[in-house]
């Protein structure tokens, strides 16, 4: 028999967290069943983890009889994270590839098996990987008791790495629902899932996968501790610089590189070929904006010049830009004084949105 909610989680300890919004549930659109997962406070609010919104990453339960049906790793930290444990170097570990998709929970549905996300019954991954399910791997029995989990990787649902065609699920490990044990994605219990699993390495403890060299391509790596079922993720500095760009890309991280001189080449050339389109879209438009500017301000410059005369003092000169708007009088002040007077028109089209390329994804990453 599964167990109750209140076997795995502290009843009031998860009031108290969905009161203050750490938590958050959501039902399933045709069953009883509900989802709980921890939100964005998490991150950012101090003292917010604790062994409630560690296990709240997509465990799945009955609303009428508080059974836990589905049940994921719990919420680990990158290595170096005041939250990570206090790891042995050299204690035996499992390293395995950390892969950048979608997290999908298996849990039991009423037409058979679906996958959920950390945070969604029906969002787009969780559809999606529902259907892969239902399409490749519907004659799969998972072990009772057990909750395979996988990544969701398929084009559209691409964070950084780029995985090409690549549009399946691809095992993780799983947990016991009953004792929230863990074991990763070539444990016996598992050998007959017949799709794709997480790479494994040779890596025998923490420090030799510190001492890993990065791999193209790659997100890092996720160090599993058998002997305190502890993990702990190791990201390359190269994924981790790519994710800060393509997380923060959109309208206005386009106009700060473009507006400060910087070559648009040296920001393309960090972009993976789907974005660089829409960033060079964005960067011409407004360059082409800023030229148009320029352009009105030379002619009104002139203007001004040429219904002067030639001896004309600074006085007489304020006089005949009198009628143009602010922006356009200190430009052309500027133009007067053979200053550079871009920096203003620059300021002048900052993006008043964060309209990205995407929606930016959430907290259905894995």
């Amino acid at each position: 028999m599964s167990p109750l909610l209140r076997d795995i989680i502290d009843a009031a300890d998860l009031q108290r967290a969905l009161d203050e919004r750490l938590v958050v549930q959501r039902q399933h659109p045709t069953m009883t069943l509900l989802i709980l997962n921890y939100t964005e406070h998490c991150q950012y609010e101090r003292g917010a983890w604790n062994d409630t919104t560690r296990a709240c990453r997509g465990i799945i339960y009955d609303a009428e009889t508080t059974e836990v049906v589905a049940r994921p790793f719990r919420k680990f930290f990158n290595h170096g994270q005041s939250e990570a444990p206090q790891l042995d170097l050299s204690a035996p570990a499992i390293v395995t590839d950390k892969l950048d998709g979608s997290l999908g929970i298996l849990y039991p549905s009423s037409s058979g098996y679906a996958i959920a996300t950390r945070g969604s019954f029906d969002g787009e991954q969780a559809l999606h990987a529902s259907a892969l399910w239902r399409d490749r791997y519907v004659r799969y029995e998972p072990p009772v008791g057990w909750t395979p989990l996988f990544e969701i990787i398929y084009p559209e649902n691409r964070i950084v790495l780029d995985y090409g065609a690549l549009d399946d699920l691809v095992l993780l490990g799983a947990v016991e629902v009953g004792t929230g044990r863990t074991v990763g994605p070539n444990a016996a219990i598992l050998e007959g899932w017949r799709g794709l699993r997480a790479t494994e390495f040779s890596y025998g403890t923490l420090a030799e996968a510190l001492a890993a060299p990065p791999r193209p391509n790659a997100e890092g790596l996720v160090v599993h501790f058998p002997m305190t079922d502890e993990r702990v993720k190791l990201k390359q500095e190269d994924y981790l610089a790519l994710h800060r760009i393509i997380m923060g890309l959109n309208e206005r991280s386009v106009w700060g590189h473009i507006s400060a001189g910087k070559p648009l080449a040296e920001l393309l050339s960090a972009l993976p070929d789907e974005f660089r389109g829409w960033t060079a879209s964005v960067a011409m438009r407004l360059a082409g904006e800023v030229d148009g500017l320029a352009a009105e301000v030379e002619a009104a410059f002139a203007a001004v010049r040429a219904a002067l005369p030639n001896n004309a003092s600074r006085k007489d000169f304020a006089l005949g830009a009198a009628g143009y708007p602010p922006l356009m009088r200190a430009a052309l002040f500027s133009r007067l004084d053979g200053k550079d007077y871009r920096p203003t028109l620059w300021k002048s089209v900052y993006p008043a949105g964060l309209l990205g390329p995407r929606a930016q994804h959430n907290e259905d990453a894995a």
